[in-house]
């Protein structure tokens, strides 16, 4: 082997030590991240048990880095959601990191959600299913039958959390999330706020 073949092979070598070392590295920084940071609200396994903080097991990882990023910005690039506790959550997360963030997440298994008021389930499904009394589509466009969701743009709400989606739907309604132009902002204030109620209810309910 010639002298410039041998320092090809030599490079090459240090560039996989590199890339397995990073690859370590990056795992090493999720599994820390998931156990000591995210777990308080998300849950270790992304299957939190407080209706105020939504489920992550199972979701799209496309989706779920789409969030993250809107939540942390950019240089001259304001945040697009905006919530104190995530921003703090991601600020001085990196590109990789996020990706891999949401790569975890979407791997994991989805466990089964319920409705906390059953008698709501049946109204849910009509809006879900039909649309609102006053024109909004029916959300199994997007969403599908079962909650499953159109990668990558359209979530899995399969068993989310009943007040997590409530709370979103009221965030669309009242223009605190979303924008000009967003599916979701044309949408939801055509629902009332009893229809809102009632769908948070049967997405709840979804089961896989």
């Amino acid at each position: 082997m010639g002298p410039v073949a041998r320092a090809v092979l030599v490079v090459g070598v240090l560039l996989c030590a590199a890339v397995i070392a990073h690859a370590d590295d990056l795992t090493a920084r999720v599994t820390t991240l998931t156990t000591q940071r995210c777990a308080a609200c998300h849950g270790v396994d992304g299957n939190s048990t407080v209706g105020t903080y939504p489920r992550l097991a199972g979701q799209y990882p496309e989706y779920l880095y789409k969030q993250i990023t809107q939540f942390k910005g950019g240089p001259g690039v304001l945040p697009l959601r905006h919530n104190e506790i995530m921003q703090t959550m991601v600020k001085d997360l990196s590109l990789d990191e996020m990706k891999a963030l949401a790569t975890f997440y979407a791997a994991q298994k989805l466990a089964s959600g319920a409705a906390s008021n059953a008698a709501l389930v049946d109204a849910g499904a009509l809006v879900y299913t039909h649309g609102g009394a006053n024109g909004a589509p029916a959300c199994i466009s997007c969403h599908r039958a079962a909650g499953g969701g159109i990668e990558p743009d359209f979530p899995r709400i399969t068993g989310q959390h009943e007040e997590y989606v409530q709370t979103q739907l009221h965030a669309w309604k009242s223009g605190e999330r979303g924008g000009r132009g967003k599916l979701m902002s044309l949408i939801v204030p055509l629902l009332s706020d009893d229809e809102i109620v009632a769908v948070s209810a049967y997405v709840a309910a979804l089961k896989q």
